[in-house]
């Protein structure tokens, strides 16, 4: 048999049927494969048009959280470094009130004598012995070597502080006016002691029967020169935000 005979009883047999497995599509199975085909477009509709720019959104916000979580973190820490200079207050209060004793804000001349003449009694030099006590009026000591004052527990130096003249003579035995020198420099006020010039009363050798010896003769006479400083008043800075907030409508 030839090739071209073995083709044409070849057509002419029954062949297969390929497309007799697969049943017919039923309208059914046509509107389930539409809506299939409907669905997988909504789904990726969706994901372009609504999903995917909330997860960009999403994105946006967890950088947020992670900014506010970082602000949160600081502000927690300057919390408790307040806390921390809150706890120090009461002892830079009675710091506070120990520098304005020791350097008021005005010169307070009153006071100032009284210390003064106070220190010379507990010395046991009577008051007719402190004469010439005069004080100067307060300048600016900027031009002195130390023109501020740091203060522990303060960041900032404070600059104003002014200086007063301080003169006197005293009366007394050696060993009274070195306790009057020594009282005046644990003055409540500072006191810085720039000179001590002794001067020896002069005694006489010889005696006249019924003469009046003088009450200061054979004592030394010193002079005193030294100063005082003023400052301004430090103020309570909890206080001031106190005030403030109650005076805030």
């Amino acid at each position: 048999m030839s090739t071209l005979d073995w083709a044409a009883n070849f057509r002419g047999s029954t062949r297969p049927n390929l497309r007799r497995g697969l049943p017919p599509l039923t309208r059914t199975g046509k509107n389930l494969a539409v809506g299939v085909l409907v669905l997988a477009l909504a789904l990726a509709m969706a994901w372009f048009a609504v999903l995917r720019p909330r997860a960009h959104n999403v994105d946006a916000v967890n950088a947020q959280a992670a900014a506010v979580t970082a602000s949160n973190n600081s502000l927690r820490t300057q919390i408790a470094a307040r806390h921390a200079e809150e706890a120090q207050l009461p002892e830079l209060r009675k710091l506070s009130s120990a520098i304005d004793s020791r350097f008021p804000s005005t010169a307070e001349q009153a006071k100032l004598f009284k210390m003064i003449t106070a220190a010379a009694a507990t010395a046991g030099i009577a008051p007719q012995y402190l004469t010439n006590l005069t004080v100067a009026p307060p300048v600016d000591s900027s031009a002195s070597t130390s023109t501020t004052a740091h203060l522990p527990g303060v960041g900032s130096t404070i600059g104003q502080v002014a200086a007063q003249q301080v003169s006197l003579d005293a009366k007394g035995t050696p060993e009274q006016i070195r306790a009057f020198v020594a009282n005046l420099e644990k003055l409540p006020r500072a006191f810085e002691i720039t000179g001590v010039n002794l001067t020896q009363s002069a005694v006489s050798t010889t005696t006249t029967p019924g003469a009046v010896v003088a009450p200061d003769a054979g004592l030394e006479q010193a002079s005193i020169t030294g100063q005082m400083f003023l400052m301004p008043k430090i103020v309570d800075p909890t206080k001031t935000a106190a005030s403030a907030k109650t005076s805030t409508p």
